[in-house]
């Protein structure tokens, strides 16, 4: 109420044209762009800089301007961790300071969960350096070589374990001089040639014909001779896996010596013309670690002109740095990264305090500054792994962002179309409605910085489709008053009181629908489902408020009791009197004709779940020309890949390549290893350069079953809540008769999805939840008339109510579903292939919707009324229903109000 006038808010015209008029200033001002100030690396220098960018507010998401999308969990078995929640808030900390350092303009770093963060990459150019980047464990630590020769001590027991196992002997079994020889290394020192390292490789192979794997594999310099380095061994790089492999067995690693831990050099070296891999025996107490460092960057060494990095160290890691080194003047500091030995451990001269450096020789300067980067960030706390990676090159971004635009434009003009057609003047003023309604929508996104997603745009679209539902409802309304001989005033009054409540119970159920849309989703079906709860307030907003202010801006220029309004010549059923009652036992058989094809289509062939849902790597790429898919399927099996799916996607240039867990890929496989696998087959097939990735997704199983437990329990928690919802809007009978009704609207639909075998992903999925909300609206916008009849017709039977109450709604129905089809038209067509799935759900959705509401849900609350009388039923006359067949009004049984 207006304090001043006593007088209801918004009574007046002109406050109601001021209201509006604020909320349009809100949401072209949220809309406006801005100037914000962001942090880059300049790619040539390294040097961080601030640069002003023009921020649209309304954020793209990345399958629409390109970037990658990464999960990271926590990897437990590789560092047992007793406090999760720290470990995880320093990681999330840890990523944060890499990714502002490494440039990336409004990175996404945030905690998900337990054990997982999400990181967010916009427009990134080298996705693999990104990944490497925000895996680094970025551990660094300073430990003495070992000078005691122990694991040359401790190898012959080692050996004997092995042997119980069941795994020595096969080494040692071989003639020393040929495959014995091939595997052991040479002299330490790379100055003594490849002639001294053979020389050095027989005389151990020699001396081992009756040792064991281990004491053949390794070959130790300690204790050689003078000047070589105690503590260093090596090891062929061909041998490297296997011993790694053997040493790593709890059995062997328990006889050990206390006190020494062995650690594999970072990269291989050459010795002649072999490779080798140094193995180094180093103390396991750390003399100082990267915690007490404050600063690093990378130059180049002066001397050999070749990438390092230089650290300073914090005044107590200084201290503690001078004293170690002193102590161990002459001995050898291995530099220890993430449990790697960086290049060859420097003998210590003399005392080192806060400063030192890093030698990267065979390092790149990119290397040498990531590394810098990462120490600078400070350690993870428990190493990371990548359990979900989606990427989305720019140019699929922008192919999208022109679909959606096309598609938009399309259903938009069709919408117009069919409400200009349909209602004359009165479709005018919702036409209106409808472009506020889109600045509103787009502006409440962008107040609440949400990212507009592809689905998301798909959303928007089928809400321009949707929105118009309230206004046919009301015009509806307004008709039938008209028909009654009420004035123009008084029939739009009227119109809009009666409409209220099956407005408020539609929208409610659909916005409970995207609640658990935004719950239980993930990533683009957050956006969706965003999109779609924002765009149900502005719909109410334009279609009770707008409309009705448009209304009475009309009604006041009028003369005095001569308004006439125009809602269009065009009536469909008008004063239909179908008995689609008595139509229900034919309607049941379509139902299961329906149900068997669907059912024997699931059992032939199941559902093709995405690899959102099963896990595995999915890659979309574009080639230069036409393809022999059998050639790329041959190269896939070749790679280990074998039963990898692959299809054309728009064009025959454009491929799908999906390899799931189970065909080629173990249930534990590491997804950058898929991931790798598929693209060393398409550079064996294709040749490198021939081709662009512009999607790629790789999920680990864990994932997978995560979002079909959340796509589980999305649906089931939508049914319970709904079901509450209009058992107190109504009563329980109404709410459960919905929800048989919406549960055969599932049924259907996931037995067409199997029969045009569609891949189940996280778009459908949400189409399957929308088409729910959809459904609902139907179904509600009929038991809304259902009770209003039953309070107004009190002697008539409760057939006649229902069939009345189908009759009435009718012209609602076909023609808000009319609307609805014309948004999904244009999407299946130019939305482009990731949407149309979700477009052609709906679709199917819509119609089946329409068919339950009518031959399903109101039969069921008939069937229940019968049996369990409710309050509002048992003064009416629950009698058997006749049959006059779908088409054939029921002459005499359907009364009409007066």
């Amino acid at each position: 109420m207006d304090e001043g006038t006593g007088r209801p808010m918004f009574a007046t015209t002109r406050s109601r044209l001021y209201a509006i008029a604020a909320l349009l200033a809100a949401a072209i001002f949220a809309l406006v762009p801005r100037t914000v100030s962001v942090r880059e690396r300049d790619e040539k220098t390294g040097v961080m800089t601030d640069r002003a960018v023009r921020r649209v507010p309304l954020k793209q998401g990345l399958d629409l301007q390109g970037g990658m999308h990464l999960a990271l969990e926590l990897d437990q078995s590789k560092k047992v961790s007793a406090d999760v929640k720290r470990d995880i808030e320093l990681a999330t900390q840890v990523l944060r300071k890499r990714i502002d350092e490494f440039g990336v303009t409004e990175p996404v770093i945030q905690r998900s969960g337990t054990d997982r963060v999400i990181v967010e990459l916009a427009g990134i150019k080298d996705p693999e350096r990104a990944v490497a980047l925000v895996q680094k464990s970025a551990f660094l630590e300073f430990r003495i070589t070992d000078k005691s020769g122990a694991l040359n001590k401790a190898l012959p027991s080692m050996d004997r374990k092995l042997r119980e196992l069941g795994l020595g002997g096969a080494a040692a079994a071989k003639p020393a001089g040929d495959a014995v020889s091939k595997l052991l290394g040479g002299d330490a020192a790379k100055a003594k040639g490849a002639d001294s390292a053979k020389a050095k490789a027989a005389d151990s192979a020699a001396a081992a014909t009756a040792g064991g794997v281990l004491a053949d594999l390794i070959q130790g310099t300690g204790d050689a001779g003078v000047g070589e380095m105690p503590g260093e061994y090596l090891v062929a790089e061909t041998a490297y896996p296997r011993v790694d492999s053997l040493l790593a067995i709890p059995e062997v690693k328990a006889l050990l010596p206390r006190g020494i831990e062995l650690f594999w050099g970072s990269a291989p070296t050459s010795v002649g013309v072999q490779q080798y891999r140094y193995l180094y025996a180093l103390e396991d107490r750390a003399i100082v670690t990267g915690a007490n460092l404050v600063n690093a960057k990378a130059q180049l060494d002066p001397l050999t002109n070749g990438p390092e990095v230089t650290f300073d160290l914090d005044r107590p890691g200084g201290r503690k740095f001078g004293d170690e080194t002193g102590r161990h003047v002459g001995d050898f500091l291995a530099i220890v990264l993430d449990g790697k030995v960086q290049g060859r451990p420097p003998v210590i001269q003399s005392r080192i305090e806060r400063n030192g450096r890093i030698s990267l020789g065979g390092k790149t300067m990119q290397e040498a500054q990531d590394l810098a980067l990462t120490l600078r960030a400070g350690a993870l706390p428990v190493p990371l792994k990548v359990v979900d990676r989606r990427q989305v090159g720019a140019s699929l971004g922008a192919d999208s962002i022109r679909g959606g635009i096309i598609a938009g434009a399309v259903g938009t003009a069709l919408v117009i179309a069919i409400m200009l057609g349909y209602y004359a003047f009165s479709g005018a003023l919702a036409v209106a409605a409808l472009a506020l309604y889109v600045l509103l929508s787009l502006g409440g996104l962008a107040a609440f910085d949400a990212t507009l997603t592809l689905p998301g745009i798909a959303g928007l679209i089928l809400s321009i489709g949707i929105a118009v539902d309230a206004n046919v409802l009301i015009f509806e309304r307004i008709r039938e008053e008209l028909d009654h001989g009420k004035t123009v005033r008084l029939a739009i009054d009227e119109g809009f009181q009666h409409a209220m409540p099956a407005i408020i119970d539609s929208n409610l159920s659909t916005l409970l629908t995207a609640l658990f849309l935004f719950q239980f989703g993930t990533g683009p079906v957050k956006g969706f489902a965003v999109t779609l709860a924002i765009g149900i307030a502005a719909s109410m907003v334009t279609a009770v408020f707008v409309t009705r202010t448009f209304y009475q801006l009309w009604l006041d220029r009028q003369p005095a009791g001569a308004a006439s309004l125009s809602i269009g010549s065009l009536r469909w059923f008008k004063g239909a009197a179908y008995d689609f009652i008595g139509f229900r036992r034919v309607a049941y058989g379509v139902t299961a004709a329906l149900f068997a094809v669907g059912l024997g289509m699931l059992v032939a062939r199941g559902l093709n779940y995405s690899i959102e849902f099963t896990g595995g790597t999915l890659l979309q790429v574009r080639t230069q020309a036409a393809v022999d898919v059998a050639k790329l399927r041959a190269g896939l099996d070749a790679n280990g890949l074998k039963g990898s799916e692959i299809q054309e996607f728009g064009s025959d240039r454009e491929y799908v390549v999906r390899a799931r867990v189970g065909e080629g890929l173990a249930a534990d496989n590491n997804t950058e290893v898929a991931t790798q696998a598929v693209g060393r087959a398409l550079d064996a097939t294709l040749g490198a350069g021939t081709y662009s990735i512009e999607r790629a997704e790789a999920v680990s199983p864990k994932v997978g079953g995560e979002l079909r437990g959340k796509a589980f329990m999305a649906i089931l928690a939508s049914f319970l809540v709904v079901l509450v919802y209009l058992a107190y809007r109504f009563e329980w009978r109404f709410g459960l008769a919905a929800i048989i009704a919406t549960a055969h609207d599932i049924v259907l639909t996931i037995g067409f999805i199997a029969v045009m075998d569609l891949e189940v992903s996280l778009v459908v999925v949400a189409g399957l939840l929308t088409m729910v909300g959809y459904s609902l609206n139907d179904t509600i916008i009929i038991f809304d008339r259902v009770r209003e009849n039953l309070r107004k017709l009190q002697r008539t039977g409760f057939v006649e109510i229902l069939n009345l109450s189908i009759n009435e709604t009718l012209p609602r129905s076909i023609l808000t579903h009319g609307t609805t089809l014309a948004t999904l038209t244009s999407l299946a067509v130019f939305g482009g292939e990731v949407i149309r799935p979700f477009a052609l759900v709906m679709f199917f959705g819509v119609f089946t919707g329409t068919f339950s509401s009518i031959y399903i849900a109101a039969p069921v609350l008939l069937w229940i009324e019968q049996r369990w009388p409710g309050p509002q039923a048992r003064a009416v006359k629950a009698q058997a229903p006749g049959r006059t067949g779908m088409g054939m009004p029921a002459r005499g049984k359907v009364p009409t109000t007066a």
